[in-house]
C-alpha cells in the first residue's frame, strides 16, 4: 500500500497503486510504499533474422552478420560480397 501525508493539513491517504497525481503535487509526500516492486515483464528474446538473399542489400546482410556475432563496426567494413562469403551457408550448415 503506498501513503501519501499531505504538508499542509496533515492528512493521510491510502492507495494500493502508486499515484502520479499526488506525486506531481508538492504539498503530498510519499510516506510509505511496498517493499516489493513488481517483476518487469519478461520479453522473448529477439528472433535472429533469417539468411538473405543473394540479392538482397549490404544492409540486410550486415543485420544478419551482427545476429551472427561479427561486430558491427566489422561488418560495416567489409564488402557485400565478403559478407555473403562469410555467412552465406545456410543456417544448417553450421552445426
Amino acid at each position: 500500500m503506498y501513503v501519501y501525508r499531505n504538508s499542509n493539513t496533515g492528512g493521510i491517504y491510502e492507495t494500493p497503486q502508486r499515484s502520479a497525481r499526488l506525486d506531481g503535487l508538492p504539498n503530498w509526500l510519499l510516506i510509505d510504499a511496498p517493499d516489493e516492486q513488481p517483476a518487469e515483464p519478461v520479453t522473448a528474446p529477439l528472433a535472429r533474422p533469417s539468411r538473405p538473399l543473394d540479392t538482397d542489400n549490404k544492409a540486410a546482410w550486415m543485420e544478419y552478420a551482427i545476429s551472427r556475432g561479427m561486430p558491427e563496426r566489422d561488418a560495416r567494413a567489409l564488402s557485400k560480397a565478403s559478407l555473403v562469403k562469410e555467412f552465406g551457408q545456410e543456417e544448417d550448415d553450421d552445426a
